[in-house]
């Protein structure tokens, strides 16, 4: 992502380092544009940075941190609670009594917790951006703990890039064939279905499929994997 003209600095109390974000980069790289927002985690949750994003007009989907304040347009403090299994979602307050948003929380089966977003868009967008932005951490996950990539070591460059191939290759074919393998094992309802990714379902779940139904799993990953991952190019 280019780095252009404007940065946002904020040295926060207690912090060893600043938080550097280029707004106008942001604003002006082919990826974020338009409608598509900015979306980041709880630690990027504070009122300055909040400020600065409303003011460059980009859009945004922020997870809230712990002790977050929301005031309604009369000035009174909102309280940001909802029941395990419920979603309540609130239009049109302030963060922190400065930055108008919607908000949204959620408390999923099995969660410690709810999950509280903001941002800038209708709300209900809000927590499907999220929810992808959340896939993408899990690939990350797994691309560590169950393909061994952050212990990838060369002495080359080239040879870094290779394996580095290798393992998406290696990661792209068994999340097909494990999400495959998830939705023909799990029904809707499953709590398994949602809770594990489908890398973990093919290699951690030691799962029983009797050969006629694993081939078919196999014929239908194989169709997508040719669909979606061979036409692109790599170098090995």
């Amino acid at each position: 992502m280019p780095l252009r003209e404007l940065f946002f600095r904020h040295h926060r109390v207690g912090s060893d380092f600043p938080q550097l974000l280029s707004l106008s980069g942001i604003r002006r790289s082919e990826g974020i544009a338009g409608e598509k927002p900015l979306v980041l985690d709880r630690e990027f949750s504070y009122l300055e940075l909040m400020q600065a994003l409303v003011k460059e007009e980009v859009n945004f989907v922020i997870r809230l941190k712990v002790g977050a304040h929301f005031f309604d347009q009369e000035g009174k403090q909102v309280a940001l609670s909802v029941k395990k299994g419920e979603t309540r979602i609130l239009n049109k307050v302030f963060y922190m009594g400065k930055v108008f948003v919607n908000v949204i929380g959620q408390w999923q089966a099995g969660l410690k917790e709810p999950m509280w977003i903001m941002t800038n868009l209708p709300a209900e967008q809000d927590l499907s951006f999220y929810e992808q932005r959340m896939k993408i951490e899990e690939t990350f996950k797994d691309l560590k703990s169950l393909l061994g990539m952050d212990k990838l070591m060369c002495q080359k460059r080239y040879w870094m890039e290779q394996m580095v191939c290798l393992a998406f290759i290696a990661f792209a074919l068994g999340l097909v064939l494990g999400e495959t393998l998830r939705s023909q094992i799990f029904p809707e309802t499953s709590r398994k279905r949602k809770l594990y990714s489908g890398l973990f379902v093919l290699l951690k779940l030691k799962l029983t499929v009797d050969f006629l139904e694993s081939r078919q799993i196999c014929k239908s990953a194989s169709q997508t994997f040719q669909t979606i991952i061979m036409p692109i190019r790599t170098p090995v």
